[in-house]
């Protein structure tokens, strides 16, 4: 390993805990969906309800209050 490399797992080893910040599509790019089967048997009553047809939207909708 390089010295820029040895450094960095040292001082992940001795961290608290290690923050990673991801960018947009990264859950896509991992092959995760947002419809479908399991999007029908958890969010069909939401959907029903605010007439989004998958998770990405209704993470966006503007609901009335955050509950």
């Amino acid at each position: 390993m390089d010295q820029k490399t040895q450094e960095l797992k040292k001082r992940i080893v001795q961290a608290d805990a290690v923050i990673i910040g991801a960018g947009a599509g990264l859950s896509t790019a991992a092959g995760f969906i947002y419809t479908g089967e399991r999007f029908d048997r958890y969010f069909s009553d939401f959907s029903r309800r605010y007439g989004f047809r998958d998770m990405y939207s209704g993470g966006f909708y503007p609901y009335k209050a955050p509950e």
